[in-house]
């Protein structure tokens, strides 16, 4: 594989520089994370890509590449941040960097991508505190084999025994989450912090890649794609957009979160919801709708949403693009107390439970 040289700043180096605040815990040597300067981020928003020399903030939006960092955190010009870096050699050295150049190895098709999934989630286990943190949230034994959650393992021989097994019936290459060693032998992405699994499904149940839920505490990043990117022979996972309920429903609810729709419409008696995997993300939304032929959307995105500066901004441009598809399109709010529309809906089971038991 080709490699190309260039001269340029280290951006991570020049955003060490900086005083910025980095994960204690990065996922390759290419793609950073840390705390945004700029927003009071304390959630590690901030992603800092080494190779683009590009730094973008999921939160408030800023970005541009290692000069206009140093720029902006420094109120001054690009140009005057440019002759700072250069001269800057004690604590700062441009020099060149070589990176392969990228190739991704592509991504197989949903057939493909559903046999390998359904196989590999056979062959795992629901831990006992994940089964009880699901049925709390208002799902029964059967719902939780329906939607085929399972746990992240984390015992090394057991993951490569399902390595072993899975890669004997299927070929892992092009499979977003699995990639190869420097011994050749396939291996898994995996958090060792550990989490549930969370199939993202098409309106027709197909399995388009997994989610990750992790158990991470509060203000830690909670979900993450099951990919592969910057591993050898790896995958990158798409920004895929699940859907569940009734399908052939005139109406849909839109919200965040696979596993949040999943509980909503179980909840719900079967309502059709459609969950985008971020705000921000919903470049493959128009597609979905256009399958699903519905004629009004009710968004139904968390109630956090009314302080949220970035979160409104982007529902500007979910309502727009629902709405440049000539689809109806409503807001909806309830009680903030119940955070999402899967709190809102065990609510209400909840209090009809109670004045039921009342009664």
């Amino acid at each position: 594989m080709a490699g190309r040289t260039y001269e340029k700043f280290d951006i991570v180096e020049v955003a060490r520089t900086c005083g910025i605040d980095f994960h204690p815990h990065q996922r390759n040597p290419v793609e950073y994370r840390a705390n945004c300067p700029f927003c009071g981020d304390r959630k590690y928003h901030l992603g800092l890509n080494r190779e683009k020399e590009q730094f973008h903030c999921f939160r408030c939006k800023a970005r541009g590449n290692s000069v206009s960092l140093y720029a902006m955190l420094h109120n001054i010009s690009n140009w005057q941040a440019y002759l700072a870096l250069k001269e800057n050699t004690d604590e700062l050295v441009l020099q060149p960097m070589e990176f392969e150049a990228a190739t991704e190895t592509p991504i197989r098709s949903l057939a493909d991508r559903h046999d390998v999934y359904c196989d590999f989630l056979s062959m795992l286990y629901l831990e006992s505190h994940h089964m009880a943190n699901l049925t709390q949230r208002g799902l029964s034994f059967a719902n939780i084999r329906q939607f085929m959650y399972k746990s992240i393992p984390l015992d090394p021989v057991f993951c490569a025994e399902v390595l072993e097994k899975l890669s004997d019936k299927h070929d892992l290459l092009g499979i977003p989450g699995f990639y190869r060693d420097s011994a050749g032998r396939w291996q898994m992405y995996l958090k060792r912090c550990g989490g549930i699994f969370i199939p993202v499904c098409d309106k027709d149940g197909y399995i388009q890649g997994l989610q990750m839920r992790l158990d991470v505490p509060d203000g830690e990043k909670r979900f993450r794609w099951f990919s592969s990117n910057h591993y050898p022979d790896g995958t990158k996972a798409r920004s895929w957009i699940h859907v569940v309920g009734d399908v052939n429903a005139e109406y849909a609810c839109l919200t965040e979160g696979a596993m949040k729709s999943d509980i909503a419409s179980v909840l719900s008696d079967g309502l059709l919801l459609i969950a985008v995997p971020g705000v921000h993300a919903v470049e493959l939304l128009p597609d979905v709708l256009r399958e699903l032929r519905v004629t009004k959307i009710y968004e139904a995105f968390d109630m956090d949403k009314r302080s949220k500066i970035e979160v409104k901004q982007a529902l500007i441009t979910v309502r727009r693009t629902i709405a440049e598809m000539g689809i109806e399109y409503q807001g909806c709010s309830w009680n903030p107390r119940y955070k999402g529309i899967d709190d809102y809906y065990l609510a209400k089971m909840q209090y009809a439970a109670h004045m039921q038991a009342a009664a």
